[in-house]
């Protein structure tokens, strides 16, 4: 592709039910003044085809030239530590790892199937969640298994939300940049708070993700919407050698029917939740205590690892727009150095703003994942390196 002073890049995210799109217009000089434009967004949602969602898409678009199409994949094992221009074997490879993140591969690899039947001469770009965190290190990384199952079954934490963690932690050193004699994000201990109906925290030391709370499969860490988070694997055998359940039942469970939704009865929504906490449910009231003191944990234990932190940042659904939840989390850090101004934290803004006046400043930085995706499918369209 030629460097055009604008380049037009469709950017998508295939879900089990839905397709969500973004339309962006970059350029490398943009990229570095964070001036990219977005042109248009929309999803379209109880999508039983991909192709027929992408004609959809393709109508609303109104003609519009793509020279290039991004696609969110969540899991790219250990071979994928970058964004890619996608062949048939990365097609393979996606397909493969759907055995870790079933709930996600094999949706997104019917979007690149779709999209490159679409739009058949452009390239597309795999953008992977997992590959931030090729940073972690060993000790991070590794679990407390016979070593085989390291060295010879890849049975690792990966981690995930690596571009919104990777997004948030560039935004907030932009934001900065100005006060700060011209620091970066490489210049920064951070800790990331991604929550939403899927959560997950990010220790970002000097611009690398060193720890991060999801693991093997997106399961582990939070709890999140409808997944469980970390559970003793004790329970889990129990479930399945006493209660005979099966494995295919717990896996569902665990993904789909615990979380905020399992714990509280309610729902898989905080505000509602929230809502029935308020009104006297004590399962909802437990399930919201629950949820803030497990990220509270996190964000101790990443304090350890860094030896401290510069900023601690809230992004994702409920992070950028819970007040609450964002005081309940931070009470009781005090100790630590984090401490939430409640008039700063109570302000409605879609606006990266800090809330927080303690010696570790607490802001709250609204995710652009698919901006990100963007400039990634451009620099891999153009062969340059990533940042």
């Amino acid at each position: 592709m030629a460097l055009e002073r604008r380049v037009t890049i469709l950017v998508l995210n295939a879900g089990s039910s839905s397709l969500k799109w973004d339309l962006w217009q970059t350029t490398l000089e943009s990229m570095d003044s964070d001036t990219d434009v977005q042109i248009a967004r929309g999803i379209a949602e109880r999508v039983t085809s991909m192709e027929q969602a992408l004609g959809e898409v393709f109508s609303r678009l109104a003609g519009a030239a793509i020279d290039a199409v991004g696609h969110r994949i969540v899991h790219g094992g250990e071979r994928y530590r970058a964004s890619v221009v996608i062949d048939e074997q990365v097609e393979r490879d996606i397909e493969e790892l759907g055995e870790l993140a079933p709930l996600h591969n094999p949706h997104n690899l019917e979007g690149i199937l779709a999209a490159r039947a679409r739009f058949p001469g452009v390239k597309h770009v795999a953008v992977f969640d997992t590959a931030f965190h090729h940073t972690l290190p060993p000790r991070a990384y590794a679990y407390g298994l016979p070593y085989e199952y390291l060295a010879e079954k890849k049975i690792r934490r990966y981690g995930f939300h690596g571009i919104s963690h990777r997004y948030v932690s560039w935004r907030f050193a932009e934001i900065n940049k100005e006060g700060s004699g011209g620091k970066v994000r490489r210049d920064y201990r951070l800790i990331t708070c991604h929550l939403g109906n899927g959560c997950s925290a990010c220790a970002v030391e000097y611009g690398k993700s060193v720890d991060t709370s999801m693991g093997f499969t997106p399961l582990e860490g939070l709890m999140m919407g409808t997944r469980s988070g970390d559970v003793d694997a004790g329970a889990i055998l129990h479930l399945i050698t006493r209660e005979s359940h099966s494995a295919e039942d717990v896996l569902q469970m665990l993904n789909s029917a615990s979380g905020l939704k399992g714990l509280s009865g309610v729902s898989n929504d905080m505000r509602d939740v929230m809502k029935a906490a308020g009104a006297g449910n004590e399962w909802a009231s437990l399930a919201v205590e629950t949820f803030c003191y497990r990220v509270r944990k996190y964000i101790g234990s990443y304090l350890a690892a860094m030896n401290g932190a510069d900023a601690l940042i809230f992004t994702g659904g409920i992070g950028e727009n819970s007040a609450e939840i964002r005081a309940r989390i931070c009470d009781g850090l005090s100790g630590l150095g984090l401490g939430i101004d409640a008039a700063a934290n109570a302000v409605v803004s879609s606006e990266a703003r800090r809330i927080g006046i303690s010696a570790i400043p607490v802001w709250v930085v609204p995710t652009q994942e698919e901006q990100l995706i963007a400039r990634d499918t451009l620099r891999c369209v153009l062969g340059i390196p990533h940042e």
